[in-house]
């Protein structure tokens, strides 16, 4: 039976990926490895929308490369904000405390997206904030937020410097670098970008920069400086990731073949058709402030959102997600984002709605 992969990350690859993946390892001290990182870089500056800003690639997860932000950007005793709005908010949370920081914490009622207005009175009462963290989309939840609204706050209100985590977002909802003024936007190889996980990426403004010069928390493998570095020679300070290097250029060229608008339109059509086929069953939507990502349906009551995701991968060979956290058993999340098609969707609803026999209303 095929397999479809429906989570919300890692998310399937192109064929043509797939292929390059397949190819005899090279060492990566080598001019073939440049022209491949070079290439890497470029597009990326494309996917980000910057003409300014420098993009740094490290072998990591999206939450190596949260960490990375983090450590780059404060010193001890720096306030920091961040904005909940699901797991991934409470990560960089987690993170800032593990480096001894107390962050400011700003929640959101879970399947809403950030309020500007309530971020903008913690600005006014905390002026001296040097960093804001928030999510452009959250997969825990399913929301986007109006990255380009909260930003013009911010830059209204503070000086802080914007850190966006873009790792479910980038090359599937759109996001501006430039155009927004955003000083660091953080991505991951394997969601939009269509590629297995291994990558963190990274798009540091000048402002940003300023700041790395300045900070003061302890950082070796994550050091931007290093990356910067070694990147001005087409390399990483430490071994990265070899074949995924040359996997993420081939998905690359494919998304600026397409013209990333056209991207996006892609996506919040697929996004479109999905929430009409929850509506058309009678189900609910669990997100407000829906991202094009994912559609995260609620369950009925007495239905285990593990137990029908659980049957569904071992009867129909399709993965999708559960809740997470506090929304575990309570949701499923269905994905559509980067090489998802459209069938591929269908295939998801038909398994679902031969579990979910009770609509909720």
């Amino acid at each position: 039976m095929e397999y479809t992969l429906l989570a919300p990350g890692p998310t399937p690859l192109p064929p043509s990926v797939s292929e390059i993946l397949a190819r005899p390892m090279i060492h990566h001290r080598t001019e073939t490895f440049s022209k491949a990182f070079y290439s890497c870089i470029e597009k990326l500056k494309k996917v980000y929308r910057t003409e300014t800003s420098d993009v740094l690639m490290v072998t990591a997860s999206g939450s190596g490369g949260m960490e990375a932000a983090v450590v780059n950007l404060l010193s001890p005793g720096d306030k920091a904000l961040v904005c909940v709005t699901g797991v991934f908010g409470d990560r960089f949370v987690k993170l800032l405390r593990a480096y001894g920081l107390d962050p400011i914490v700003i929640s959101t009622e879970l399947g809403r997206a950030l309020d500007p207005d309530k971020l903008k009175n913690q600005l006014l009462m905390f002026p001296d904030v040097k960093a804001v963290f928030l999510q452009h989309t959250d997969t825990s939840t399913g929301i986007v937020n109006d990255v380009k609204t909260i930003a013009n706050v911010i830059r209204d209100n503070s000086d802080a410097l914007i850190v966006i985590d873009a790792i479910s977002g980038l090359a599937a909802e759109e996001l501006q670098t430039d155009a927004w003024d955003l000083d660091v936007v953080v991505a991951g190889s394997q969601k939009g970008l269509m590629a297995p996980p291994g990558l963190a990426f990274f798009c540091i403004s000048p402002n940003a920069w300023k700041a790395v010069d300045e900070a003061r928390l302890p950082r070796f493998y994550f050091d931007w400086k290093a990356l910067r570095f070694a990147a001005e020679k087409g390399q990483t300070p430490y071994t990265p990731a070899v074949n995924v290097v040359f996997a993420q250029e081939e998905a690359l060229r494919l998304i600026t073949a397409e013209g990333i608008e056209n991207v996006w339109k892609r996506t919040s059509e697929l996004a479109s058709f999905a929430r009409a086929e929850v509506k058309k069953r009678g189900w609910n939507l669990f997100a407000k402030d829906p991202a094009n990502i994912l559609t995260g349906i609620v369950m009925p009551e007495g239905t285990d959102s593990q137990a029908v995701v659980s049957a569904i991968l071992a009867e129909d060979n399709i993965s999708i997600a559960g809740g997470q956290a506090s929304l575990a058993g309570k949701i499923v999340r269905l994905a559509h984002m980067g090489y998802i098609q459209k069938a591929d969707v269908e295939r998801g609803f038909s398994a679902l709605e031969k579990r979910i026999s009770i609509t909720t209303t």
